[in-house]
């Protein structure tokens, strides 16, 4: 009987790793995301707001990790929107 326990109590601490592992990897890294950076406002764009931003000629794609790094705000309210951003 104590074998079956110490089986079962082990069994579930291996579970609880493996859902906190799966849990971590299936998080999604917006650090990654596609962005354009619009040099002369210094701001980034999310390219679905791209078209209605008025972006000047100095803008680069890049990625939201990097605008922030450089201290970039979003462009508009519809960039904090596609980006889930604030």
């Amino acid at each position: 009987m104590r074998k079956n326990v110490k089986v079962l109590v082990v069994s579930l601490i291996l579970l609880i790793i493996l859902a906190v592992a799966a849990f971590a990897l299936l998080q999604d890294d917006a650090s990654d995301s596609r962005v354009i950076l619009d040099h002369n406002h210094k701001t980034y764009i999310a390219p679905s707001c791209f078209e209605e931003s008025d972006p000047t000629n100095f803008i680069e794609e890049s990625t939201l990790g990097e605008a922030e790094e450089l201290g970039y705000p979003p462009h508009s309210s519809c960039t904090e929107e596609a980006l889930g951003v604030q």
